[in-house]
């Protein structure tokens, strides 16, 4: 049946068993053959954990779809031996793929990131994650299942309802990590901060998935009176299954002040220890069986992060993870994707940090505006209506970064986005009329 079988059946909890038992049952019972591609339509909870136990306790291969109708479904593929899963890349920078993830390296990966976390006997994790990706995927559910630790999971419909249930799963079970975007951070603030909830059980709130900004940590721990090194941060990809990077637990995040004239890849940076400076946040050392170079650059040059290790298909072989970032002291910083850094004439910018200045201003939502380039000039579009007034935006942008900006005001839910939620920076221009 696999390795990864093998450790579910020691690991899986007795109230789960039954249940996973069924799924097995009804996936033969409509013919399914070991090495078939089994479509799982549950969204979330201990169903969704039964029946991906299920199909791989069955010999299957499961993948999440959230298009799927039914919980289980053949989906007509089949694939070799040594697949476990099936899972999808978030197209950040082109179209969404599927991968294929062998049995070894999603046991690495489940191990390495149970060592960077500490992981204990009594850890709770509690989650609003999708699971048909990544990050979803190994947090809330290969970590529980293949660690033996309990997790509780909210309806992603539900958090984007009324984030603060997030919160109140975590008070009810004394959950002790949690997986969130920077973006479901900043809207945890600006909805919730009010909210009478205890989260002093949490020992880690793994911040990921986009760059992280120092003041979006800052504005959370202080929002809910938690300690530095609770909203952590770490960084990762499908293609090394998820994470590559974790800062260890009980560390506040590093940061990196860098001056803003010498940020532009393929130079070594300059620290800046004035207020002017580029702040970036570290995303931590590489978990167990991973590492990261960039480039061939020596280290204390800003350059394109390389990963390898043992959740690649092949360890020795340099993947080019196509975000710029440094090396520093066993720390990765990540600045952002290659191809999206704003050249400026000479000087060069991370766009998050062009669309956090504009949405300081009044009725510009955080993760609603998008920096681009067009012909060589800066270009910020910002979802709103008539009330937002583009002069405050480009002042804002202006006093921030020194750069004067072109605003473009754009209907609600207009910004291109991959399928985990990502802005689609790279399609901006093609589908916006600018």
């Amino acid at each position: 049946m696999g390795a990864l079988a093998d450790r579910l059946r020691r690991t899986l909890a007795d109230g789960l068993r039954a249940r996973a038992d069924a799924i097995t049952a009804r996936c033969r019972g409509f013919g399914a053959q070991p090495g078939d591609v089994i479509a799982i339509g549950v969204r979330h909870g201990d169903d969704a954990l039964a029946a991906w136990s299920g199909v791989v306790l069955g010999g299957f291969v499961p993948v999440f779809d959230a298009a799927a109708v039914d919980d289980v479904a053949r989906t007509g593929e089949r694939v070799g031996p040594d697949i476990a899963l099936l899972q999808r890349t978030s197209g950040t920078t082109g179209a969404p793929q599927r991968l294929a993830i062998e049995h070894a390296r999603v046991i690495a990966q489940v191990d390495g990131l149970a060592g960077a976390l500490a992981l204990r006997e009594g850890d709770v994790i509690a989650s609003c994650l999708p699971l048909h990706h990544d990050m979803g995927l190994v947090s809330t559910v290969l970590l529980p299942l293949l660690c033996g630790v309990a997790c509780v999971h909210v309806d992603p419909a539900t958090w984007r309802a009324d984030p603060a249930s997030l919160l109140r799963a975590i008070e009810a079970t004394r959950a002790t990590l949690t997986w969130l975007p920077p973006a479901a951070l900043d809207r945890l603030v600006r909805r919730c901060a009010d909210a009478q909830v205890d989260l002093s059980s949490l020992r880690q709130i793994v911040c990921g998935g986009e760059v992280v900004a120092d003041q979006t940590l800052r504005d959370f721990t202080a929002a809910f009176g938690l300690a530095a090194h609770v909203a952590s941060t770490g960084w990762g990809m499908a293609e090394n299954v998820a994470a590559v990077t974790h800062t260890p637990p009980g560390r506040v995040a590093s940061r990196l002040r860098i001056a803003r004239s010498s940020f532009a890849p393929g130079r070594p940076i300059v620290r800046d220890a004035t207020d002017d400076a580029l702040v970036v946040v570290g995303v931590g050392p590489p978990i167990d069986g991973t590492e990261v170079r960039v480039g061939d650059h020596e280290q204390g040059v800003l350059g394109e992060l390389h990963v390898r290790g043992t959740c690649r298909p092949d360890p020795t072989q340099w993947l080019a993870t196509g975000d710029i970032g440094i090396v520093v002291d066993g720390d990765v910083f990540v600045c952002g994707r290659k191809d999206e850094l704003l050249q400026l004439g000479d000087r060069w910018l991370p766009p998050h940090e062009v669309e956090r200045a504009a949405a300081t201003v009044t009725g510009v939502r955080p993760g609603r505006v998008a920096a681009i380039t067009k012909d060589g000039a800066l270009v910020v579009i910002v979802e709103g209506d008539d009330t937002l007034a583009p002069s405050a935006i480009e002042a804002a942008v202006v006093s921030h970064t020194g750069h004067r900006p072109r605003v473009v005001v754009t209907a609600p839910g207009s910004l291109p986005r991959t399928t985990s939620g990502k802005l689609g920076r790279r399609a901006c221009a093609s589908l916006l009329d600018l």
